[in-house]
């Protein structure tokens, strides 16, 4: 009686769980597919191995952000493996290297903002100090042509300019585009669980389900 409740139960969880392996490889492989299709539209295509020395030469990547671009050199970006390499190794190194380039190494898209605005409040108070009549809506008048200026003579509009591109053109737009390879690369991760998630299930639920369906032997008695 009970050998027959057991295999009720084996085909039951078995069943569930061949279908389970079943739905995750598919989801693995659609995973999988839509990704290599979505990285083929973007067409993005990793350095050779000489343009990766030559970044290493001249400071951009390190050697270590080298060895980890090098495997991928001259190829196109396919999965989630590379996104995550030239998201992290390519351009969070290109990021660190201009913030380091405008002497504020390690700085964020956040930091920067808080220099930026350090830079204009001095600005705003040499200008009022300048002009001691001037309105505030003056002033901030004058503060934002002094930025626009190239020829500005106030050091702090030069130089909240300066971050400020810093931030907007290297900081936003690289943290945009890391965020999406990373977001590739976490689908991707995702993926390949599901897929041998689903070859575990799958064959666990099989062979519940043989041994449910399979007939019980007959029991004897001690005295046969």
């Amino acid at each position: 009686m009970e050998t027959k409740v057991y295999k009720t139960f084996a085909k039951i969880v078995g069943i569930v769980l061949t279908l389970v392996g079943v739905g995750a490889l598919v989801g693995a492989t659609f995973a999988s597919s839509f990704i290599a299709s979505q990285m083929e539209e973007q067409d993005i295509v990793f350095p050779s191995e000489e343009a990766i020395q030559a970044q290493v030469d001249i400071g951009r990547i390190s050697e270590e952000d080298a060895a980890a671009l090098r495997p991928f050199s001259g190829q196109k970006m396919s999965d989630g493996a590379g996104a995550q390499v030239y998201a992290n190794n390519y351009i969070n190194s290109h990021m660190q290297f201009a913030a380091k380039s405008a002497g504020v190494e390690g700085v964020t898209y956040a930091t920067l903002g808080e220099m930026v605005n350090e830079q204009k409040a001095m600005l705003t108070e040499k200008l009022k100090a300048a002009n001691p009549t001037d309105s505030d809506e003056l002033i901030a008048k004058k503060a934002a042509a002094e930025m626009a200026n190239p020829l500005t003579e106030y050091e702090e509009a030069a130089r909240a300019t300066e971050l400020q591109d810093l931030r907007t053109d290297i900081m936003l737009t690289g943290n945009t585009l890391r965020g999406m390879l990373l977001n590739v690369y976490g689908w991707g991760l995702i993926g390949q669980i599901a897929f041998y998630a689903g070859i575990g299930a799958l064959i666990l639920g099989v062979l519940l389900t043989v041994w449910g369906f399979m007939p019980a032997k007959a029991n004897r008695s001690k005295s046969e």
